[in-house]
């Protein structure tokens, strides 16, 4: 799902990015944040198909750079998506490089995932409520524009580790370059299609016009007309 924030937020977005100041030993998480979600400019204005990856969300494709992704610990209370303030502290790098003039421009896939603990349908809806709680902890004390961040939740079925599923790195959340346009556009255009020839019709000559009076002709071939 797109989060969607209410009007009053954009300027208190800006509000608590001014109260959210970059940390010194932060700096360095920040840059490497930019580093790894930054797409190249070929990918950023026509990516290659097989650099791409569709993902299906509710019955629409969205096309993913998995090149371009990072994995995140965020801390959670269990079976709970309430945000811990470990997990608000650890999120602010998060924050500071999605909103930098690297990465403003583009789109992310924000993915909640979870271990095998517990019953699949569960883990798929806490894999996504937790992901809404993060990227509204984004839009909510940074200033990005709600539209640039897509939350989904993919449970149990995405493990970082298949041999061990119930390890403490499958509950995680990713982030993932989102392409602006599906590949499929970059294709090369279809040759276009050459307009039917058009019909040649010649023209029709008027009929001619009778001559006036009367026509005779004798025996020799010659002609009188009477008026």
């Amino acid at each position: 799902m797109t989060i969607t924030a209410p009007k009053w937020l954009t300027g208190l977005s800006l509000a608590l990015a001014a109260a959210l100041p970059v940390q010194a030993d932060q700096a360095e998480d920040i840059q490497k944040i930019i580093t790894s979600l930054a797409p190249v400019q070929q990918e950023s204005t026509a990516p290659a198909q097989e650099a791409a990856r569709g993902v299906q969300i509710g019955g629409r494709t969205v096309w993913v750079v998995p090149q371009h992704s990072i994995d995140l610990q965020v801390f959670f209370a269990l079976d709970s998506y309430e945000l811990t303030w470990r997990a608000r502290e650890d999120l602010a790098a998060l924050g500071h490089a999605l909103a930098s003039s690297a990465l403003r421009p583009h789109r992310y896939l924000i993915a909640g995932h979870t271990d095998t603990s517990g019953d699949d349908a569960y883990n798929l809806w806490l894999s996504e409520r937790r992901a809404e709680s993060v990227a509204r902890f984004l839009v909510e004390n940074f200033p990005i524009d709600p539209q640039r961040l897509v939350a989904v939740g993919f449970g149990e079925t995405r493990l970082k580790t298949p041999g061990n599923p119930t390890a403490a790195i499958n509950r995680r959340v990713e982030v993932t370059l989102l392409l602006p346009a599906r590949p499929e556009a970059n294709a090369p255009a279809a040759a276009p299609t050459a307009p039917p020839p058009v019909e040649s019709v010649e023209p029709v000559a008027p009929p001619e016009q009778p001559l006036p009076g009367t026509l005779q002709k004798d025996k020799d071939g010659n002609i009188t007309i009477t008026w």
